[in-house]
């Protein structure tokens, strides 16, 4: 079979390569592709992959047939292999059009190839015009698909060359010699690309042709690379290489100052969103050094940049309407939302930082105005989901009040007239924080403990918890009536997400924190769960059978696939609750806890959707 399919293949090749009009066999080359590629020898192999190679340059129709095939055909090489090959067109297949896509991803799939090793790297890096080239079509090409390979290659290409690694390990040498970072931020030509191509600024009869909108996309591209070289290296992004050619586009400080503020008009306010979400994107690309080891370190150098450009102040006043003059209804539309995430972000990643400056109280009383909805609106119209985010963003202790309960923002999200977003933010703050581990230095058994702010974390998702249940105290009532109502599935998922969310709570004791004293307050999550008021309402949810809609007419469409999603979620929340209780069960034995123990097992040995499920589904979907 594969020699009658390469001898059809070759006829292919010579018809078109003698006559250019003659179309490509394209079932041919696909059948060659699937089955043909992994069954040539050698010589076989390398006669086909000449034979493509001389094609390519003469076709007069869409190269993708022949390009995907010889794609297939070097995917066994290395770089070094295939540039013994012959010689590479890699500047010509780098050339911008939207009849070169193909050609273009070829060359980027070849040059991919490099970034196994630092020496192929480095052997990339001093093409000067291919990566220039390549440089061009990430920025200038309207394909998307070829200017998120480019990115990425380009991305690749820095990581393989650094000099160091990054994080923990910044003293350990990877074998890169640097040269991909001079070739990209060193030469006068490619650093100018970048101005050229992205700025405002740029003449109408420069700027490689392109137009205003593709000129955007460009700024667009060059902003999400900026903010994945800055977490390798911010230095690099942050500092000028050429003030010459910085002045010449009225913008200093590299590329960082140039893309934060000298890139983007204000009053392109899509651009302007997207430079926000990029603020946001630089501010987690630096997080407080020496975090992952428990530092009290507050700053960054990302964090201080943006403070001191006066970038900091002005997305912050976005989100919090104070800029001093009336809110433009257009402004709040488009940038409100990514001036929320840029203030969760800063408040999840700076915690201190934040807490310490005057924007906590502020950021508290803007969420009291927000969230100060009624019952009908939290249930009807549209949900404040940007000031929800950011409420589950906030340090925990800023949730928690000093004084009267209702001062807490936590304080105004309803359990009974709700929506999917207000449970899930629920979820968030009474889950507790991620369940990092700090390894200590110079210890040799690998021991471990969670830092001190997490243990603080924990702490407070526990009195977070206990504060809102004695201040809501149906709020399990309405839970257990939101996880059942299989007809609104993301109320009901959210609501199942609260469940899960104790029966996973990461919590902590200590250090101790006020709880109220009209309710029992269990140490942990799960514990919580077979307590009052959980357990008269939570408790039964659990142990009955899921409903299903196999009943109705059209079988298992889609009333189907949303009962069995919120079954598997609930079936999900049962099984993290019995894995909790059998730790319990070992830790505490003899307090009690195997009877419940024994009934979450049989629960969870039924399966998601069991027959009793499906009948007491049945009359219960009637009844509606």
């Amino acid at each position: 079979m594969s020699d009658s399919i390469l001898d059809k293949l070759n006829q292919s090749i010579s018809a078109t390569a003698n006559d250019p009009a003659v179309p490509l066999e394209q079932r041919t080359f696909e059948e060659a592709e699937l089955v043909l590629a992994s069954t040539l020898s050698e010589n076989e192999n390398l006669q086909l992959v000449s034979s493509l190679s001389s094609l390519l340059p003469t076709l007069q129709q869409d190269p993708t047939p022949a390009v995907n095939l010889l794609l297939r055909l070097l995917d066994k090489y290395s770089y070094g292999d295939i540039l013994q090959l012959g010689s590479i067109p890699f500047k010509e297949g780098l050339a911008v059009g939207d009849h070169m896509a193909s050609y273009n991803l070829l060359i980027i799939s070849i040059l991919k190839k490099a970034t196994s090793n630092a020496a192929d790297t480095a052997s990339v890096a001093g093409m000067l015009d291919t990566v220039m080239a390549l440089v061009q079509l990430w920025l200038c090409t309207r394909i998307t698909g070829v200017a998120t390979a480019a990115q990425q290659l380009l991305l690749d290409l820095l990581r393989i060359d650094q000099e160091v690694q990054t994080g923990p390990d910044t003293h350990v040498p990877t074998g890169g010699q640097g040269l991909m970072w001079r070739r990209l931020f060193g030469d006068q030509d490619i650093y100018r690309v970048y101005f050229e191509a992205c700025s405002c600024l740029t003449p109408g009869n420069h700027g490689f042709g392109l137009s205003k909108n593709h000129r955007t996309e460009a700024a667009g591209r060059l902003m999400e690379w900026l903010s994945e070289v800055a977490k390798m290296d911010w230095s690099v992004v942050s500092r000028s290489h050429h003030p010459d050619i910085e002045r010449e586009y009225k913008s200093e400080g590299g590329l960082i100052g140039f893309a934060t503020s000298h890139m983007v008009e204000k009053d392109d306010i899509l651009l302007y969103r997207n430079l926000i979400d990029f603020y946001s994107a630089i501010l987690a690309a630096t997080k407080p050094e020496a975090a992952e080891l428990g530092s009290s370190s507050t700053d960054s150098a990302s964090l201080h940049y943006l403070i001191a450009s006066g970038v900091h102040a002005s997305t912050i006043a976005i989100y919090l309407q104070t800029s001093g003059r009336p809110v433009d209804p257009l402004e709040s539309t488009f940038l409100y939302g990514p001036a929320a995430n840029y203030v969760a972000t800063y408040a999840s990643l700076y915690s201190e930082h934040f807490l310490a400056s005057q924007l906590a109280e502020q950021v508290k009383a803007r969420l009291r105005v927000t969230l100060d909805q009624s019952p009908s609106r939290w249930a009807h119209a549209e949900s404040p989901k940007h000031d929800l985010h950011l409420l589950a963003s906030l340090p925990r202790s800023a949730l928690l009040s000093t004084g009267n309960w209702q001062s807490s923002p936590l304080s105004l999200l309803p359990s009974k007239a709700t929506n999917p977003d207000v449970l899930n933010t629920l979820a968030t703050v009474f889950r507790g924080p991620d369940r990092d581990i700090t390894f200590k230095l110079g210890s040799s058994s690998g021991s471990a403990a969670p830092s001190a702010r997490s243990l603080e974390e924990a702490a407070e998702a526990r009195a977070l918890y206990f504060h809102y249940v004695a201040n809501n105290p149906r709020l399990w009532q309405d839970i257990a009536i939101h996880a059942d109502t299989v007809a609104l599935k993301d109320l009901a998922l959210s609501a199942i997400n609260v469940l899960s969310a104790l029966s996973t709570a990461h919590w902590s004791v200590t250090p101790e924190i006020s709880m109220p004293d009209n309710i029992a307050t269990p140490e942990s999550g799960h514990l919580a769960l077979v307590a009052q008021p959980a357990l008269e309402y939570a408790w039964p949810y659990l142990l009955r059978p899921s409903r299903s809609f196999a009943n109705l007419v059209g079988g298992r469409g889609d009333a189907e696939s949303s009962a069995y999603q919120v079954a598997e979620a609930k079936h999900d929340a049962l099984r993290s609750l019995e894995l909790r209780f059998k730790m319990q069960v070992e830790q505490t034995p003899g307090e009690g806890y195997e009877d419940i123990l024994a009934q979450l097992s049989k629960r969870v040995a039924d399966g998601p959707l069991d027959r009793e499920g499906e009948i007491g589904g049945r009359i219960g979907t009637l009844e509606l």
